[in-house]
């Protein structure tokens, strides 16, 4: 049963408050992916230059490990036991809502976060196709109890600074109207609503994507477990900045002379030659050895090669050492990495399944949900996918396998499989036509 005016404005605020909880740590999240952590070991009353240094100090690791991962996954196919129907659902919704360039983005809150989250809305106007769109964490606020594939509730902050609650029912568009400040019983935040539309689905239209599964713990995307390293890099290059500025050059230093007139220190800091007009047992000249900055250097080398442990990034990605690497060391130092990519393919195809699987529910006519439907992943094409190619190759002429059972297995995107598919069908049609209309005459002869 759909929620009255009062009942949704009560949910919403409940799940507003949700959202307070975890807001301070997404937001924390998101300074570390922006590269722009707070100074937290720097003192308030620390001098300007200093408080320069530091800023310049930070080196966005994080941005990175995210990109790392992403990069290397985009959704170009879907396939179920109905093709026709998949082609359909592929065509008007995934390619209408441009998911081809918004999957990027959903995909880097997954990674960053933890969490990502999809939603299905029926047509905007008559003929039109469903409306799926991507939102961070940020954004919406969903609640589960028993059933982990839909929510019961779902609380979107949307960009005009309006909000919306999604149910089994209808979404509901509501807008704050007052916030308590006190210490009451009542809810922190007051919501009004202001319209409401039935979604024309039996559950909540909202997808969650996660980056990781665990039975036991909430779900941490990449940049959380490496927030602690990525403030010891910081301090590492602040110490190194530091150093370098105050240190790295050698200094003299005049043992016994005073200079009274700020005239006479001035004059001698700006000009390269000295003129001392003493005795020479009046005073002594002392150099200083500049700075070594070699510690600092690998120290900052080591806290790095952590993260790239801990996040499964290739070492020579951080560190931008790859001229040292043999072709052999390359493919053997992105193992970590893709076993890591691979992993979360799984996870977020599901996502992708479950979302393109309800909307196609609301196309028309409608397609129904087919548990066997399945995302098609865009292969980084290397070395080591050329000799799967290869493999399948053998298994073709070794085995007997149907070359084009095969083609679906190698790296290449429905559009092209169907276009050899065609080409093959005209091939297969050419001669036979060919052999009909010009067949030689021997009486020619």
């Amino acid at each position: 049963m759909a929620l009255n005016p009062a009942e949704a404005a009560e949910k919403a605020s409940e799940l507003f408050e949700l959202r307070n909880q975890e807001r301070k740590r997404l937001d924390r999240i998101r300074l570390y992916l922006r590269g722009k952590p707070e100074l937290t070991y720097l003192p308030t009353s620390a001098p300007r230059e200093l408080q320069a240094l530091a800023i310049m100090s930070r080196i966005n690791l994080m941005g990175l490990i995210v990109k790392a991962t992403t990069q290397q996954m985009f959704v170009d196919g879907y396939t179920a036991t109905d093709q026709d129907a998949a082609d359909t659902i592929w065509t008007q919704v995934w390619q209408s809502n441009r998911w081809d360039r918004r999957q990027i983005a959903l995909h880097k809150s997954a990674a960053a976060y933890g969490v990502s989250y999809g939603t299905i809305l029926p047509a905007d106007g008559d003929g039109a196709p469903p409306v799926i769109r991507a939102h961070s964490p940020r954004q919406m606020t969903a609640a589960y109890t028993s059933d982990d594939d839909w929510p019961d509730y779902a609380l979107e902050q949307r960009q005009d600074g309006t909000w919306r609650l999604y149910d089994s029912e209808e979404f509901y568009d509501l807008r704050r109207i007052k916030a308590r400040r006190g210490r009451g019983d009542g809810p922190t935040v007051v919501f009004e609503q202001t319209a409401s539309a039935p979604h024309e689905q039996n559950v909540t239209p909202v997808v969650r994507y996660l980056a990781d599964e665990d039975l036991d713990d909430p779900v941490q995307g990449d940049i959380e477990p490496n927030m602690t390293l990525q403030d010891q890099i910081n301090l590492c290059t602040l110490h190194l900045l530091v150093a370098q500025h105050y240190g790295a050059h050698g200094r003299k230093v005049l043992i016994g002379l005073m200079m009274d007139e700020i005239q006479q220190q001035l004059q001698s800091s700006a000009s390269t030659t000295l003129v001392i007009k003493a005795k020479p047992d009046e005073f002594k000249v002392e150099e200083l050895s500049q700075t070594q900055l070699d510690g600092f250097l690998a120290s900052r080398e080591s806290a790095a090669r952590f993260v790239a442990a801990i996040s499964q990034t290739p070492t020579h990605e951080l560190l931008g050492t790859l001229s040292n690497l043999a072709a052999t060391a390359l493919l053997e130092s992105r193992e970590s990495t893709a076993r890591k990519v691979a992993e979360r393919k799984i996870i977020v195809g599901e996502s992708h399944e479950q979302l393109l699987g309800q909307a196609g529910t609301l196309l028309s006519p409608a397609v129904e949900v087919d548990p066997a439907a399945r995302v098609r992943w865009k292969p980084v094409v290397d070395t080591r996918t050329m000799q799967f190619v290869e493999t399948l190759a053998l298994l073709a002429d070794k085995l007997g396998v149907p070359e084009e059972e095969l083609w679906r297995e190698t790296p290449f995107s429905d559009a092209t499989i169907n276009s050899w598919k065609r080409a093959r069908e005209e091939m297969q049609d050419q001669p036979q036509e060919g052999t009909q209309s010009t067949a030689p005459s021997l009486a020619a002869l």
